[in-house]
C-alpha cells in the first residue's frame, strides 16, 4: 500500500462515521473523519460491545439451550425411576409387615395357649414308650416262663406226642423273642420325635423371647385355633386319659371299692 492510497477504516470508525452522516443528514462520503478523537472511538466500541450483548441475550432467549434441555429430560426420567422404586419398597414393606404379623399370630397359637401343647404331645409320646417297653418286658417274661415250662414238661416225659408238642412250643416262644424287637425300634423313632418337639418347642420360645411376650398381647390367635377353641367343651367335662403310669386310680383302687 503506498503512502498517497486512503487509509482503510475500522469497524467502530465505520460505524463512528455512519451515526455522524446520520447526525449531519447528509451522505457518509461528505463526513470528514479526520477529526475523530480517541474518546469518540471508544464510545463507538462501547456502544457497538452493548449492542453485542443485547443480541446474543435476545438469542438465547429465543432459542433455549438444547443440551441443559437434555439434562433435565434425563434427570426427570432418573427421579420417576427412582419413584417406581420407591413405591415397589413400599409395597414390599407392606407385604414384610403382614407376613411378620402373620407369623407372630402363628407363634402365639404355638406357644401361648393356656395350655403348653408341645409339652402335652413329648409327655404323651413318652408315654406311649414307657407303656410298649412295659409290655413288652411283660411279654418276654412270660415268654421266657412257657420256655422253662416247655423244657421241663420236655424232660419228664417220655412221650413222644408231649416232645413234639413242647418242640413246638419253644419255637413259638422263640418267635415271641424276635417280635419283641419292635419295641426298642418304636422307641427309638418315637425318641426321635421327641427331640424333634421340643427342639421346635425350644425355637418358639427363643423366637417369642426375642419379639418380646408384650408384643403378642394385642395379636389374635388365627381363625382355625378359635374355631377349635369355640368347639372345645366346657371346662369340667374334658375327656382325660389314659392316665399317666402311677397316677389315676388304679385297680386295686377299683376292687377297694367293692370290698
Amino acid at each position: 500500500m503506498t503512502s498517497g492510497s486512503s487509509k482503510r477504516l475500522f469497524s467502530a470508525e465505520l460505524k463512528l462515521k455512519q451515526r455522524l452522516s446520520d447526525q449531519a443528514g447528509g451522505s457518509v462520503g461528505t463526513v470528514d473523519t479526520s477529526g475523530i478523537t480517541n474518546e469518540d472511538l471508544m464510545t463507538a466500541i462501547k456502544a457497538l460491545q452493548s449492542e453485542m450483548l443485547m443480541r446474543v441475550a435476545q438469542a438465547s432467549v429465543a432459542k433455549p439451550d438444547k443440551p441443559k434441555e437434555k439434562e433435565l429430560e434425563e434427570a426427570q426420567e432418573d427421579l420417576d425411576g427412582k419413584l417406581d422404586e420407591v413405591n415397589l419398597l413400599r409395597t414390599e414393606v407392606r407385604a414384610l409387615s403382614r407376613s411378620i404379623h402373620d407369623t407372630k399370630r402363628e407363634i402365639k397359637a404355638l406357644g401361648m395357649n393356656e395350655e403348653d401343647q408341645f409339652s402335652i404331645v413329648t409327655n404323651e409320646l413318652d408315654e406311649i414308650v414307657a407303656a410298649t417297653e412295659r409290655a413288652t418286658e411283660t411279654i418276654l417274661n412270660s415268654a421266657e416262663k412257657i420256655d422253662d415250662l416247655a423244657q421241663q414238661l420236655r424232660q419228664h416225659s417220655p412221650d413222644q406226642f408231649v416232645t413234639q408238642l413242647t418242640d413246638e412250643m419253644l419255637e413259638n416262644t422263640i418267635a415271641m423273642f424276635e417280635a419283641c424287637n419292635f419295641q426298642d425300634l418304636c422307641g427309638q423313632r418315637t425318641t426321635k420325635v421327641v427331640n424333634t418337639l421340643k427342639f421346635i418347642e425350644e425355637r418358639v420360645e427363643a423366637m417369642m423371647e426375642i419379639w418380646g411376650e408384650d408384643n403378642f398381647d394385642t395379636v389374635d390367635h388365627p381363625d382355625d385355633v378359635l374355631a377349635a377353641g369355640a368347639n372345645r367343651p366346657p371346662e369340667g367335662e374334658e375327656l382325660h386319659g389314659p392316665a399317666e403310669h402311677g397316677g389315676g386310680i388304679s385297680q386295686a383302687d377299683i376292687d377297694a371299692l367293692f370290698d
